[in-house]
């Protein structure tokens, strides 16, 4: 039994399909990076599934029940800004949603509280909590009730580096126990990090449903990226500019430059063909980032 399945999942708001005849199957156990611009239709989907929104045609099953459907109680949210009672502390929002949704041991509220790093802040009210505190309360409301399957949207939103890594060894361990986790994130390196498999969708259409490798094969002419410095930087981004790329300036002597793989081991001899005198040069293999860009972007994209 899968856990998640779309079949045409489309959502209009009159004309304009916000989600436009989306299928798809998440297996018990996948972390899935759902990604995609601002307005391209995350939310609206993650809605749908969580039986916040009704489809204006298609179908959605959770852990194989239609949704709605009785199944949604193993299922923990977090999509749109998290909220909150202020007037109560984290403890006391925690376990009002248990009670709201019943089957909760009195000992989860403190499990979870530790689990997101919140046990000192557990008895101040939430409208003294930061941004980032409010996301993590929102983590221990998702996992209150164990679930099965997680529907996750910028759970890392407000949330410092190290509060990221935090939430992303939190999602790991949940995964670790066999729940299904469906994330969507605009930091692409920590969804690098995170997830087995990416979902992107573009305009509401789903463009892309595989591994970050399907990927950047499917994409073709894999790029690398150069961060360079010399001694001249206007020399330096001139003779880029000359040789066809688009550079972008670095500090004050430096610059970042994506170029075919073809031509990684050209560049810097290239430069110093024109002059440039070059003192360091790093580069980066394509990612999760450039992938993407150029597959919702055609003009990125080899000809």
């Amino acid at each position: 039994m899968s856990a998640i399945t779309a079949t045409g999942l489309t959502k209009r708001y009159g004309a304009k399909a916000a989600v436009d005849d989306a299928s798809f199957t998440i297996e018990q156990g996948e972390i899935v990076g759902f990604l995609g611009p601002n307005g391209a239709g995350k939310t609206t989907t993650l809605r749908m599934l969580a039986g916040l929104v009704r489809p204006s045609s298609g179908t959605c099953t959770v852990l194989g029940a239609p949704v709605p459907g009785g199944t949604l109680r193993e299922v923990g949210t977090m999509i749109e800004e998290p909220s909150f009672y202020p007037y109560m502390t984290g403890r006391s929002n925690l376990r009002h949603a248990a009670l709201l949704h019943g089957d909760v041991p009195p000992r989860r509220v403190d499990e979870v509280l530790e689990f997101v790093s919140l046990q000192d802040a557990a008895d101040k009210k939430v409208r003294a909590y930061s941004q980032g505190m409010r996301q993590r309360l929102a983590l221990a409301r998702a996992l209150l009730w164990r679930p099965k399957v997680m529907l996750l949207d910028e759970p890392t939103n407000g949330l410092d580096p190290a509060g990221i890594a935090e939430v992303r060894e939190s999602l790991r361990s949940v995964a670790a126990q066999g729940v299904t986790v469906l994330v969507s994130s605009h930091i692409l390196a920590e969804i690098e990090k995170l997830v087995n498999r990416i979902l992107a969708i573009e305009a509401g259409r789903i463009v892309f449903d595989g591994s970050l490798r399907e990927l950047v094969e499917r994409m073709g002419a894999p790029t690398v990226t150069y961060t360079v410095t010399a001694r001249d930087q206007a020399g330096l981004l001139a003779a880029l500019a000359e040789l066809g790329y688009a550079p972008t300036p670095r500090g004050e002597d430096g610059a970042d430059v994506t170029v075919p793989d073809e031509e990684a081991d050209l560049l810097l001899g290239r430069l110093a063909e024109r002059g440039v005198r070059v003192t360091s040069a790093t580069q980066r293999g394509e990612d999760l980032e450039g992938a993407y860009l150029r597959l919702i972007d055609p003009r990125r994209r080899p000809s």
